[in-house]
């Protein structure tokens, strides 16, 4: 009887500790939505050729301590031969700070020999606002104005 107890205290200990233990996601260290594309107010039509049309409805970056960040960007795609899409889209960071400079990589980062886009980069405009560049085909490169909320300047 008393090793069966001895067990008991045990995994009441181990339970104990283990509730106790951090599984929340870390701290938003900062939050942007996007407020406009190359000086157009959202919702803003990102890309149109050929039949096909991207509509960006809005976005949100999110900063967390410890270097990693995620962009949410919720848009429609109309295609001249495909359905429609329009769905929100999540992409994963690992990100730099250096003055007001931001630089943002892939996490996990992308495959070796994959096409994959160049994450974009950008700077602190101000105490509440980010400026992203996007590269968006041959030479285009696209400003992504994000503030925060609750802004006042």
């Amino acid at each position: 009887m008393r090793l069966s107890c001895q067990k008991a205290f045990i995994l009441v200990v181990a339970l104990t500790a283990a509730c106790h233990e951090s599984t929340s996601p870390p701290a938003v260290l900062r939050s942007f939505v996007l407020e406009s594309v190359d000086t157009q107010p959202v919702p803003v039509v990102i890309h149109a050729s050929g039949g096909d049309t991207t509509t960006l409805y809005w976005a949100s970056l999110r900063m967390y301590e410890g270097g990693t960040a995620e962009i949410a960007a919720h848009s429609r795609q109309v295609h001249a031969t495909l359905p429609t899409r329009e769905a929100t889209d999540i992409s994963h960071y690992s990100y730099r700070i250096i003055g007001d400079s931001i630089s943002f990589d892939y996490s996990p980062p992308c495959p070796p020999y994959a096409l994959c886009v160049a994450p974009p980069f950008g700077k602190f405009t101000s105490s509440s606002t980010a400026t992203l560049f996007y590269y968006g085909g041959v030479g285009r490169q696209a400003a992504y104005l994000y503030r925060t909320p609750y802004a006042l300047d």
